[in-house]
Order: structure tokens, then sequence, then C-alpha cells
């Protein structure tokens, strides 16, 4: 992932976060140690969720290019 586009999706998610806890603290429908625990699993979640759709694409990426190189081009020459 392109380290800007990897930046903006941080912020944005850190911005969503920043407003959507505090609203669910001060309704009681969390307490503040659910919202830690909450948010750190929903943190983590998505790093895994992320880290797993970017190895498709690589993925992805790979069998395009190698689908362009001659017959019988070596495994190592994919990139």
């Amino acid at each position: 992932m392109h380290p800007l586009l990897q930046a903006a999706l941080g912020a944005i998610i850190r911005w969503a976060l920043s407003l959507l806890v505090p609203y669910l603290v001060t309704a009681g429908i969390w307490t503040p140690d659910e919202a830690t625990a909450y948010v750190t699993g929903a943190s983590l979640a998505l790093l895994g969720l992320g880290w797993s759709l970017w190895q498709k694409y690589r993925a992805r990426i790979r069998f395009l290019d190698a689908l362009d190189l001659p017959a019988g081009t070596p495994e190592g020459f994919v990139q």
C-alpha cells in the first residue's frame, strides 16, 4: 500500500473513532474500560483485515505480471 494512502486511511479511522467512542461512553453504552478494550480489538481486527487484503492484492499483481512473461520463465523473475 502506498505510504500516503496508508497514512490517510489511518487518519480517517482515528478520526471516526475519536467521534464515536466518546459518544458511546457518555451515552452509557460503554464504560471507559470497555471502550478501551473494544477499540483495541477493533484496531487489531482492522489491521488483520488490511494485511489480508494487501496480501491478496499483491498476489494478484504477481499473477498478472507472470501472465505477461514468456512460458518457462522461472518464478524468481516475477516481481
